[in-house]
């Protein structure tokens, strides 16, 4: 992106797509000198992506930094189940650099996929990333039972949000005991979690860490840079 580019996309944000209900909107502008594209619902932002060429390496959100910093920090995460696919921007800065590993999406919206494939340059061709078309609760649910210990995944991330509101079901008990059988005996799960206020933990977010507390060895709550967000850790492994 030229100079003169960006200097019209920071006056001027473009707007790449909107539903047609309205609800879902995808948006170039500027922010803090780079040029960035936003996935929105009803003006929530659900995902987003540098589109310099650092885009690949350098997460948006604070959110992704804090889940980037916990891959890269623990040793043999290199097979991820991510909950809520979005714009797909997780997942592809999961795998830069990292040939060894590989990646399952579960994403509700098939639309979805299509608009990240158009609009966040999500490769469905590369062989490192699943896709399946399903709700997180279910997905897990029939799955609990089924892997193999080759089979299972070293980092579960639940990322399942329509705007603001989270999937509620997927933080149940049961879906989290059945998740934990997802998980290689020192796999992590981890949840993006929005908190009440900024700087504030949720109650949804003590009330969950309180249930991964019966299931798991450890948890811990790692707020994110901005205050807005916060990542709830739980694994057999210490943290």
């Amino acid at each position: 992106m030229t100079l003169l580019e960006q200097f019209l996309l920071y006056f001027f944000p473009k707007t790449r797509f909107k539903s047609k209900e309205k609800h879902i909107e995808i948006v170039d502008k500027i922010e803090n000198g780079r040029a960035v594209r936003l996935l929105l619902y009803d003006g929530v932002r659900e995902s987003g992506m540098f589109l310099d060429k650092y885009g690949d390496r350098d997460p948006l959100f604070y959110y992704m930094r804090t889940l980037k910093i916990a891959f890269d920090h623990y040793k043999g995460l290199d097979n991820m189940l991510l909950i809520g696919g979005g714009g797909f921007v997780l997942p592809r800065i999961y795998l830069n650099g990292h040939p060894e590993r590989k990646v399952t999406v579960v994403e509700l919206e098939p639309g979805y996929v299509e608009l990240a494939k158009r609009f966040f340059f999500l490769d469905t061709n590369d062989k490192r990333i699943k896709i399946v078309i399903s709700d997180g609760e279910s997905y897990i649910a029939q799955e609990a039972y089924k892997l193999t210990p080759s089979e299972k995944y070293s980092f579960i991330v639940y990322d399942a949000y329509i705007g603001d509101d989270p999937d509620t079901g997927i933080l149940s008990e049961r879906s989290l005991r059945e998740a934990k059988k997802l998980l290689t005996p020192d796999g992590i799960y981890a949840f993006n979690m929005i908190n009440e206020a900024r700087d504030v933990i949720s109650m949804e977010t003590r009330l969950a860490q309180a249930t991964l507390k019966r299931i798991f060895n450890y948890t811990k709550i790692v707020p994110c840079p901005n205050g807005g967000n916060c990542i709830l850790f739980a694994s057999d492994r210490k943290l």
